[in-house]
């Protein structure tokens, strides 16, 4: 049976989203690795793809947009 893919873009307000859901402290985004969460003082990647440095730009400036 195949694995299923990992989903291929994400939005703040997903990874926001999953923080609440699973307690972490932190988000940490970086180009070529997917999305991670601080849980317990560890850090733990989502079951994403990796961020291209487009997306990795798109995440940081998302809310930058609806300020002002």
């Amino acid at each position: 049976m195949a694995q299923a893919s990992p989903p291929q873009t994400v939005n703040l307000q997903q990874l926001l989203k999953a923080m609440v859901d699973k307690g972490a402290s932190d988000l940490h985004l970086s180009t070529g690795s997917p999305p991670q969460l601080r849980i317990d003082g560890d850090l733990v990647p989502l079951r994403v793809n990796p961020l291209s440095p487009v997306e990795t730009k798109q995440l940081c400036r998302s809310e930058e947009r609806r300020v002002g």
